[in-house]
C-alpha cells in the first residue's frame, strides 16, 4: 500500500531531516545487510502492531492514520494484508468537516503475489462511499456504492498490482534500492505507476534521540515533487515528508488522535500586495517564490520566465478564446484517441449517470459547438449549487442532488455534465484572488476546470460563473495530479501586476 495512503485526504509529509554520514557502527550494519538474505514483499522487517501517525498541516495536527501490513489465513489460503486508516477534521469557513478512509487490500502471500481484493470505505463530509475491487488473473470487477445510489459494476483488465505494493517505500529501504509497480487508485478506478527509491542514510534528531534511518523517496509517474518515507532498520516507519508543510509522523495512539483545531482557509491562503482585477481580457504578471521548476508548465494561459535570484515571473493571460469567434466552435464529439479519457465516467466524475446525462443534453440542447455548450453549463451549475463551504460531495451525481457547495463541488459538476455532452472536460486546481471577511487580498486554494475545443483549451469557473476563468486563476495542478499540496507554505507572492488586455 503506498505511503501516499497515509495522507490520504491531505498529502503524506514531513519535518527536514538532518543528513549524517554513517558512522562506524552503521556501515558495518550496512555491510552485514548486504551479505543477509536478501529481502522480499514476505521477508523484509515491518513492525508487529499497528502504525500510529499524528497528520501535521502547517504545524497544526490536522488528522491520524494507522496502517498495517500482516499475513492472515483467509479462505484455506496464506495471504498479505495491507489496512489503512485515517480520520482528517478541519474548519473550512464556519463548518467544522470530518472525513474518514478505510482502505484494505489483499495479495497473494508469496513474492510477486497478485492483488485478489481491494475494499475502500470513505464517510463524513464528502459523503458515504464504498469499493469492492475482486480479481481474477485476467480482470477485476470492482462494485461501487453510495448513499442513496443504485450499486454500479465496472470491470477492468487486471492491473498487475503485486505484492511488493504493500508497502513500497519499506522495501526499497530494505534492498537498498528501487521498487517500481502499479497501485489500483480507487477515486477514479485508474492505474497508476508508482517508484519508490532509496536516496540515502540519514539520522533523525528529536526529543533528545537519534535514530539512523534510510530515506525513500516515492512518486506517481508524472509527479514533481515526491513525498520521503523515513524508514527505521527494524522496519518502522518514523516521518513522511510532502513538502515543507506536510508531515506524518509516527506517535503513540492517544498522542496520534490528540487534534489541534485547523483554519484551512487562514493557514493555507498567500497574502498579495494588493487587490487584483477580475476583468476578461486581462494579463496579470506574478513574482513567486517557492515555485519548484518542476511547475513550470507553460501552455496558451500561462507563460514562465526566470526573475530574481530564488524568483520565478508567472504571466497569466485571460483572453476570449477561439472558439469564441464567429464560425470558429469546434463541433461536440470530435474527440482524438488521445483525449477518450477526457470522456471517460469515473466513480467521483460519473458523467453516465442518468439524470447528469439528461440535464446535460437539455442544457445544451442546439449549442452550435464546445464552447457554446460549456458556457450555457458553467452559467446552468453556478445557479444551479448553492454556495456553502465545506458542505463536501465526492460523487457528481451526490453533487447534483444535495445541490450545495463550494469550488470543489462546481468543478466536479460541470466537469460530469461536459463529458456527458461530449465535451473533453478535466479538473484543475490552484490558487485565485479573493478578499474575505478579514479584507486581507490574498490567493486562496481553489478548483475550476478546462475544456478543450480542438487543440484548444478553455479556463471555466463555475464557481464565479466565468466561462473564461480571469487571470487570477493560477493553475498549480491538473487531472490526477495532486502533488502541488506540497506547496503549502512554501509558495509566497513577492508582486503582482495587472498588465491590462493582451
Amino acid at each position: 500500500m503506498s505511503s501516499r495512503r497515509v495522507i490520504s485526504l491531505l498529502a503524506a509529509a514531513g519535518l527536514a531531516l538532518a543528513p549524517a554520514a554513517p558512522g562506524a557502527q552503521e556501515a558495518a550494519a550496512s555491510k552485514a545487510a548486504a551479505r543477509a538474505v536478501r529481502p522480499d514483499a514476505l521477508t523484509l522487517p515491518r513492525p508487529r502492531e499497528p502504525e500510529w501517525f499524528g497528520l501535521y498541516l502547517l504545524g497544526k495536527k490536522a488528522g491520524w492514520t494507522r496502517m498495517e501490513v500482516v499475513r492472515e489465513r483467509r479462505g484455506g489460503s496464506d495471504v498479505l494484508v495491507a489496512r489503512q486508516e485515517t480520520v482528517v477534521q478541519a474548519s473550512v469557513g464556519e463548518r467544522n468537516v470530518e472525513r474518514r478512509q478505510w482502505d484494505e487490500k489483499v495479495y497473494e502471500a508469496r513474492p510477486g503475489g497478485r492483488l485478489v481484493e481491494y475494499r475502500s470505505r470513505r464517510s463524513g463530509d464528502g459523503g458515504d462511499r464504498t469499493l469492492e475491487l475482486r480479481c481474477t488473473p485476467q480482470v477485476c470487477q470492482a462494485t461501487f456504492r453510495a448513499e442513496g445510489g443504485i450499486p454500479q459494476i465496472r470491470d477492468l483488465p487486471y492491473p498487475g498490482e503485486t505484492a511488493e505494493q504493500a508497502d513500497p517505500f519499506r522495501l526499497a529501504a530494505a534492498l537498498r534500492g528501487t521498487v517500481t509497480g502499479v497501485q489500483v487508485e480507487p477515486e477514479q478506478l485508474r492505474v497508476k505507476k508508482m517508484k519508490d527509491s532509496f536516496l540515502r542514510r540519514s539520522r533523525l534528531r528529536g526529543a533528545g534521540v537519534e535514530v539512523p534511518v534510510s530515506i525513500v523517496s516515492e512518486m506517481e509517474e508524472g509527479d514533481r515533487i515526491p513525498a520521503e518515507v523515513a524508514v527505521a532498520d527494524d522496519g518502522r516507519v518514523v516521518e513522511i515528508h510532502f513538502g515543507e508543510a506536510l508531515v506524518a509522523r509516527a506517535e503513540p495512539e492517544e498522542v496520534a488522535k490528540r487534534l489541534d483545531r485547523v483554519d484551512l482557509f487562514g493557514i493555507s491562503r498567500v497574502p498579495l500586495p494588493a487587490p487584483l482585477p477580475r476583468a476578461v481580457p486581462q494579463r496579470i504578471q506574478y513574482r513567486l517564490r517557492g515555485l519548484p521548476a518542476g511547475f513550470h508548465d507553460a501552455d496558451g494561459r500561462q507563460v514562465y520566465a526566470p526573475g530574481a535570484p530564488g524568483e520565478t515571473v508567472v504571466t497569466v493571460t485571460a483572453r476570449e478564446p477561439a472558439a469564441a469567434r464567429p464560425g470558429q466552435d469546434v463541433p461536440r464529439g470530435r474527440v482524438s484517441e488521445a483525449d477518450r479519457d477526457l470522456l471517460r465516467a469515473t466513480p467521483d466524475v460519473d458523467s453516465d449517470n442518468p439524470e447528469i446525462a439528461r440535464l446535460a443534453a437539455e442544457v445544451v440542447k442546439g449549442a452550435p459547438g464546445v464552447y457554446a455548450a460549456s458556457s450555457r453549463l458553467s452559467h446552468w451549475v453556478n445557479r444551479r449549487l448553492e454556495k456553502v463551504y465545506g458542505q463536501s460531495r465526492d460523487r457528481a451525481s451526490e453533487v447534483l442532488r444535495v445541490g450545495k457547495g463550494d469550488c470543489t463541488e462546481h468543478a466536479l459538476l460541470f466537469v460530469a455534465m461536459a463529458r456527458a455532452a461530449g465535451i473533453p472536460a478535466r479538473g484543475v486546481h490552484g490558487l485565485v484572488f479573493a478578499a474575505y471577511a478579514d479584507g486581507v487580498p490574498a490567493l486562496y486554494w481553489h478548483a475550476w476546470a478546462e475544456v478543450k475545443a480542438g487543440n484548444e483549451w478553455i479556463a471555466v469557473d463555475p464557481t464565479f460563473d466565468q466561462p473564461v476563468a480571469d487571470a487570477t486563476h493560477l493553475a498549480l495542478g491538473r487531472g490526477t495530479q495532486v502533488d502541488s499540496v506540497a506547496l503549502l507554505g512554501s509558495l509566497s507572492v513577492v508582486a503582482a501586476e495587472a498588465k491590462g488586455a493582451p
